[in-house]
């Protein structure tokens, strides 16, 4: 039954990397912000008072004085002096000097200022209105006022009184606020933005990848994940797409193989389709090579050749859909197989779904078994390369089988466990050599003792010194290359 995956993810990370980077960027924007309207309104009050102070040591500065009676000094100077300075600063509501005994002898205002700070307010330039405006009550913070004294000689004989309008430094520092509060609200945006697209450039991956496993666990092996990134995301999905090509191979050979199992599916099955060719001792020693080490008989030792077929790259590119076409050829090459052991006397000693020994020698033993199994391997190549002919002309793919063969020992009846070593080694390279080989291929590998005696029948290539793990020895292994028949 299909699995449906119908999980998702309740708090996705697409999300969390938003809500991450959002917060990070409102903390930081936040403290940035505070941090910049915080100097920037010290910046501007400290200048606001510099402002001020120099305005008051500017009035105090003009010492046009006579001696210090309060009558030779040149009053009306001072207040020609204090309204261009008023009218320097449009901040100043009203500049004032005031003797040691509380008389005001110059003043200035500005009117325009004072209705900008409270509208309420009508003045002009008298004394009442000075009175009026030193008096009143103005809103906490709007307003600030200074005094510096009059020094002639190290004697004080006047005032300065100078108040200042500080609705120009609060708004400058209300669109400072302003300011960088929109500032951070657009870091904010393009935070988020950025957010969104970096949440959607992590997850997208995954979730392609979350959705080929769903089609790989509904028993879609077709799928492939894109790759689009170089990351550890990218080396996993590669991963992932590896891992279904890999299961889609064993599939499709396990598939192919359970083709070949339908016509021969147990190997008592295959003996009984082997019993036209085989005689009925023959059919005998169709045995586990577990339990045939561990049997022994009396009588002479003796050499035997042994032919190894190894039937693992048998069917390992075909598809499910060749299935009649691949039943038929291998009923073909395992009786033609068959027949042709039978023609050569030999006797098939083990059978497996994925190999077969062949040994010469026993019951009866001839002169001449090393040239039988080689006549026997090589006429099984040609064999397999005609029927692979027709697969091909058919566009159907071609079969694999490579065989070894090597001399082995006997006594009696009976394989010793010591004459499977020379096959057990070059089985082993076999398997290696077909490892590392990128595509299958079919080859006949053959010991150097076996090699030297049938050069009139074959050619070959020098192609490894095996060490044999019994005795030490080094045993030469040739490749056939071609027949001389």
């Amino acid at each position: 039954m299909p699995i449906e995956n119908k999980k998702k993810a309740q708090f996705g990370l697409a999300l969390k990397i938003t809500v991450l980077i959002i917060t990070l960027v409102a903390l930081i924007m936040g403290a940035v912000s505070y941090f910049t309207i915080y100097q920037e309104a010290r910046l501007k009050t400290m200048e606001m008072d510099k402002r001020m102070t120099d305005v008051a040591n500017m009035v105090a500065a003009l010492k046009l004085i006579e001696p210090l009676a309060g009558e030779s000094v040149a009053w009306p100077i001072f207040r020609e002096f204090i309204k261009v300075i008023r009218n320097l600063d449009s901040n100043i509501l009203y500049i004032s000097i005031v003797t040691n005994d509380g008389e005001v002898k110059a003043f200035t205002l500005n009117p325009e200022s004072v209705r900008k700070l409270d509208p309420k307010l009508s003045l002009d330039e008298s004394m009442e209105s000075l009175n009026q405006l030193v008096q009143y009550k103005f809103p906490a913070g709007n307003t600030a006022k200074i005094a510096g004294d009059i020094v002639v000689e190290d004697t004080r004989f006047a005032t300065v009184n100078i108040r200042f309008s500080l609705l120009a430094l609060k708004r400058d520092i209300m669109w400072a606020q302003v300011r960088n509060i929109l500032l951070t609200l657009l870091m904010m945006v393009v935070g988020f933005v950025g957010a969104m697209w970096l949440g959607k450039t992590v997850t997208k991956p995954i979730e392609d990848l979350t959705a080929a496993m769903a089609k790989v666990a509904q028993g879609d092996l077709g799928v492939a994940a894109p790759v689009i990134s170089k990351d550890e995301i990218g080396l996993l999905t590669e991963s992932f797409n590896l891992m279904v090509q890999d299961l889609k191979e064993k599939v499709r050979i396990k598939d192919a193989f359970d083709v070949v199992a339908d016509e021969l599916k147990e190997v008592n099955k295959i003996k009984e389709s082997f019993q036209l060719y085989i005689t009925k001792e023959a059919q005998e020693r169709f045995v586990d090579a577990n339990a045939l080490a561990l049997q022994s008989a009396a009588g002479k030792r003796h050499s035997v050749a042994l032919l190894f077929a190894d039937l693992t790259q048998l069917a390992q590119n075909a598809t499910s859909q060749e299935a009649a076409g691949l039943a038929s050829s291998l009923d073909h090459y395992f009786r033609k197989y068959m027949s042709t052991i039978f023609e050569y006397e030999g006797q098939v000693y083990k059978l497996t779904e994925t190999m077969f020994v062949v040994v010469f020698g026993i019951p009866a033993a001839h002169t001449d078994d090393d040239r039988r199994a080689i006549l026997t391997a090589v006429s099984m190549q040609k064999t397999l390369a005609e029927i692979n002919k027709g697969r091909v002309q058919r566009n159907e793919t071609p079969l694999y089988i490579s065989s070894a063969v090597t001399l082995g020992e006997a006594e009696g009846s009976m394989l010793t466990p010591k004459g499977f070593a020379s096959m057990e080694v070059i089985r082993d390279y076999l398997s290696f050599t077909q490892k590392m080989s990128t595509q299958p291929v079919s080859m006949v590998m053959v010991a150097g003792n076996v090699f030297q005696r049938v050069t009139n029948l074959v050619r070959g290539e020098k192609v490894e010194e095996l060490q044999m793990p019994d005795t030490g020895e080094m045993l030469e292994v040739y490749r056939i290359t071609g027949a001389k028949f």
